[in-house]
């Protein structure tokens, strides 16, 4: 268990009390680029945005004394030496890229607000303010002169909000760590993680349904669905819509539109959530208004979206070490007369990926919908016996100042990509949040974090490094 040094705490506090601002600061800086993931071929594999948020990164760690090697903009690194010759390396990993801004903020998404104690803009959350903290935890080690006997590496992503073909390319070309913090998480500890599917839907619509839209990556419940019907009247559409929450009928030039709103999550996060695409799909499909095959194709639509946990898609899988399985049709799109739609599904830990491919499969096929699965990425887990879990947990509760459990969670990180790794920090469950259901948190609108917290996640990093330094 953790024996924490009293004197070197304090040393800690009085420099992130000095540095605060600094902190802010340089947050701001990576906030302010919109660094959207976007595949592109070429130079910069992710796009401009991302390569430039990667060289504001590297120019920050430049003014503190670090070098941050750049992976032919797949990622970055910052490696710090230890004394040993033959050292092993202790990883951190964070990533810069972030989800699309989306709408309805009420504060700046591109800048670092601070307001009564919280930091408030995309990303300060997930993940380029644990990003700063991870430097920040290095520059401590660094100006106070403690030298690790093993290696540091600190990753920095640009890809993990689409697929993380940047950790991949990484774990291809570079030396993995022997040992990882993946600072995406809660503390304490994140030992495992559900498994990841991502799987589309599609189907003929023909008839009088002439647009269908929602979401924009897959794994964001949106909060915003729009279609458009023709060969209706608007008189005839408001009274098939009348009395409907979250509903609104308007003219179009080509037809009626019905815009639905909902409540935005991460969708492996659904709890609290309302997906708009339901809330659409079982507005139209009880309304006598659709003709053909489009009637077919959204009640089937409305059925696949009927619950988060997988009920109505056939597949209501669950386990004791990380409970029920969630399943949310996320983006959605009329083209040529197909209605196509994505899901992202997490499974718990113990379930095979392919039990679940065809429990899906099967359900969306009696459906009258054409399946087909892309990623299916196994889930992490570490068994909580694990000797660094109970380690890196007693630096949490001394640092926090409380205890919090180990856990395993819906959400996938790069830890499924890493062969030893797990989830730490620097969030915690019962944060605070100043803002109304559907902002925010992570991937919402007025994304916010304490910067207590934070700061809280300097120190408890610096200590852990020195921890597993020591029995690495």
């Amino acid at each position: 268990m953790f024996q924490p040094d009293l004197e070197l705490g304090k040393k800690i506090d009085e420099w992130i009390e000095e540095n605060v601002d600094g902190f802010v600061r340089d947050l701001n800086r990576l906030v302010a680029v919109p660094s959207v993931a976007k595949e592109e071929e070429g130079r910069f594999p992710f796009g401009e945005d991302c390569a430039r948020v990667l060289d504001v990164a590297s120019e920050l760690a430049a003014e503190y004394g670090f070098q941050v090697e750049n992976h032919e903009y797949y990622c970055g690194s910052l490696l710090v030496k230890g004394a040993e010759d033959n050292a092993k390396q202790i990883g951190m990993y964070a990533h810069l890229d972030v989800v699309p801004l989306g709408e309805d903020w009420q504060y700046p998404p591109l800048a670092c607000t601070r307001k009564e104690g919280f930091l408030i803009g995309r990303g300060v959350g997930d993940n380029k303010g644990p990003g700063v903290c991870g430097l920040y935890a290095l520059r401590f080690l660094k100006e106070q002169g403690i030298c690790l006997k093993n290696d540091v590496v600190l990753y920095l992503g640009l890809a993990e909000e689409t697929g993380m073909k940047d950790i991949e390319y990484f774990c291809r070309t570079q030396r993995v760590p022997d040992f990882g913090l993946v600072m995406d998480t809660n503390f304490p500890v994140c030992y495992g993680e559900k498994g990841l599917i991502r799987a589309k839907a599609s189907c003929r619509a023909e008839g009088n349904l002439v647009s269908f839209e929602a979401g924009s990556v897959v794994n964001v419940i949106p909060a915003r669905a729009e279609a458009v019907v023709g060969q209706v009247s608007l008189e005839e559409v408001k009274k098939a819509m009348a009395g409907r929450e979250r509903i609104i009928v308007s003219w179009a030039e080509n037809g009626v539109k019905i815009t639905a709103s909902g409540i935005s999550r991460h969708a492996a996060f659904p709890e609290g959530s309302v997906n708009a695409v339901y809330v659409l799909a079982e507005a139209l499909a009880s309304s006598g208004i659709l003709t053909g095959k489009a009637q077919e194709a959204v009640n089937g639509l409305r059925i696949l979206t009927s619950d988060d946990y997988g009920q109505g898609a056939g597949i209501p899988f669950e386990d004791k070490e990380s409970g029920k399985l969630t399943c949310i049709g996320s983006v959605v799109s009329l083209v040529n007369g197909v209605l196509c739609v994505s899901f992202d599904v997490r499974y718990p830990v113990t379930t095979e990926g392919k039990d679940v491919e065809e429990a899906f499969g099967k359900k969306v096929r009696s459906l009258g919908f054409e399946f087909e699965t892309g990623e299916n990425s196994s889930p992490s887990y570490v068994p909580l016996d694990h000797p660094y879990i109970p380690l890196l947990s007693s630096i949490c509760d001394y640092v926090q100042g409380k205890h919090y459990e180990p856990y395993t969670m819906g959400g996938g990180t790069y830890s499924r990509h890493l062969p030893a790794a797990i989830g730490f920090g620097p969030g915690v469950p019962d944060a605070p949040n100043p803002f109304e259901n559907g902002h925010g948190q992570g991937h919402q609108p007025d994304e916010c974090v304490p910067l207590d917290m934070l700061l809280k996640g300097i120190k408890t990093y610096i200590f852990a490094l020195m921890e597993l330094d020591r029995i690495l």
